[in-house]
């Protein structure tokens, strides 16, 4: 298994990604029900990308959604990241384990933040990838009624 960055692995194979990741946060504040429903918004987005369904993963995020994915060639909006989904896991089986390291919210605001391991093996053959990152989400409920991600962002673990 090598290891290399993500996004030089998946411009080379003619793709973008990022990733969200979580699981019980080491670190959380806010009204228990508040943490505990965004907890479940988390884990349906987990569960969606290792089962390669990108309408469970996309339904977690706002209609005006953004995500500044380091290495990107700018910000992408929903439509441009739900492409990218559905083209990572057309070429690739898929793979996340995420933790979230803490997770707070406070009125119709929260955000989490975190790390997480993706492990990408090539459909038609070839050399698994293990990409490493970090994560920071901002999530609102107020105008969508259930938490929604607005925006993402993506940073790269500097590989050994």
């Amino acid at each position: 298994m090598k290891t290399v960055t993500l996004v030089t692995a998946l411009i080379a194979a003619g793709l973008l990604i990022s990733a969200t990741a979580a699981t019980m946060a080491a670190v959380s504040s806010g009204p228990a029900p508040d943490v505990g429903a965004l907890q479940k918004r988390i884990d349906q987005w987990l569960d969606g990308y290792n089962k390669a369904d990108v309408a469970q993963m996309m339904d977690v995020f706002s209609d005006d959604f953004t995500l500044d994915d380091e290495g990107a060639p700018g910000i992408l909006d929903k439509a441009q990241t739900t492409r990218i989904y559905g083209g990572l896991f057309a070429k690739y089986d898929t793979h996340i384990q995420g933790i979230t390291d803490e997770l707070r919210a406070s009125g119709d605001m929260a955000f989490d933040r975190g790390h997480y391991i993706i492990t990408l093996t090539p459909k038609g053959g070839g050399t698994t990838i293990v990409h490493k990152g970090h994560f920071l989400e901002v999530w609102e409920r107020g105008k969508y009624g259930a938490w929604k991600v607005q925006r993402l962002m993506d940073m790269n673990d500097a590989t050994p």
